[in-house]
């Protein structure tokens, strides 16, 4: 009895072990690239396909489960349907697997040292003087962090017409029409959507969906991890002496040269020549700050500036506009 309990004391021992070296060992990621634009089916038994969703040609979607050991359908993720997960057939496209995102130019991807970015931020009182109707400026006060900080707008991958990722076509044509009030739900922690709400007002207008859907598909397969680093990045500014002298400034006409001079001054020697002045009506509206690098919850700024290439801006000087009309 007694050599029986030891024996399966080391049995049970030992198929813990196991687990747990099977639970380090993250199952690889799979992606089914398109080479057809088949239907994306709710169900396969009755083949429906709400939205009329189809597939497009050369983007790789993510694999969530096959309909059996020798597929002839995949289950993906098509970002924008709804619902999201789809079944396709095994014969419109290719399986392939990597234990990190993939890397594919039209698909989402992780970022890279060669990844380019433009971060833009806005001076919310300039935009909302041109307006004026939208949610966020009818409730703007000169308390509201807004007044005073810099906002998100988007963390563009670069160039510019590198959108709308793995996104049905039924969500891209109701973004291009704005109605973002239409698009999918982003799933996001309690403390990112708060902090979301901070740094990017126009949450109450939808912005968020459609800065995620044109720009975020292509960044990170969720929007957590793009709106958690585009937040990382916004509030990195707003630390600085950039941020400070445009609230020194406010109701003041500043030049271009004097806001990439408190670049230089917070992020390095030759970082006001990565930053792109918009001006809109005389007011200085947005930055447009390109980076290149690797982005992830530990990036400095500054290390992003450094390795991104100069920009040229139009806009020589504006007025920092505060808060009212």
């Amino acid at each position: 009895m007694k050599k029986f309990i030891i024996f399966l004391t080391i049995l049970l021992i030992t198929v813990s072990l196991n687990d747990r070296v099977h639970a380090k060992s993250p199952r690889p990621t799979r992606y089914f690239t398109a080479s057809k634009s088949c239907a994306a089916l709710q169900s396969i038994r009755k083949q429906t396909n709400p939205g009329n969703i189809h597939l497009t040609v050369n983007v790789a979607y993510e694999v969530i489960d096959q309909n059996s050991a020798k597929a002839s359908y995949y289950r993906v993720k098509v970002l924008g349907a709804s619902p999201m997960e789809r079944w396709v057939p095994a014969s419109c496209g290719t399986l392939q697997e990597e234990k990190r995102r993939h890397s594919q130019a039209n698909s989402a991807s992780s970022t890279s040292p060669n990844g380019n970015f433009l971060l833009a931020l806005s001076w919310q009182p300039a935009f909302c003087q041109t307006h004026q109707r939208q949610t966020e400026c009818r409730s703007q006060t000169s308390e509201r962090y807004d007044a005073s900080h810099f906002t998100l707008h988007g963390l563009w991958p670069q160039p510019r017409s590198r959108t709308y990722c793995n996104v049905s076509q039924s969500a891209q044509k109701a973004d291009r029409k704005s109605r973002w009030q239409q698009l999918p739900k982003l799933e996001l922690n309690d403390k990112t959507y708060e902090n979301l709400t901070e740094v990017m007002p126009g949450v109450v207008s939808y912005l968020h969906r459609h800065e995620w859907i044109k720009h975020g598909s292509c960044y990170s397969l969720t929007p957590e991890e793009y709106f958690r680093e585009s937040i990382f990045l916004t509030r990195q500014v707003n630390a600085s002496v950039v941020r400070d002298f445009f609230v020194d400034h406010i109701g003041q006409i500043v030049s271009a040269d004097q806001i990439k001079a408190r670049f230089d001054a917070a992020f390095g020697k030759g970082s006001g020549d990565k930053v792109r002045i918009r001006c809109d009506r005389g007011m200085i509206s947005e930055l447009w700050i390109d980076l290149k690098g690797t982005i992830d919850d530990q990036s400095r700024i500054e290390d992003l500036l450094a390795r991104a290439t100069r920009a040229s801006s139009s806009c020589e000087s504006g007025l920092i506009d505060p808060v009212g009309y």
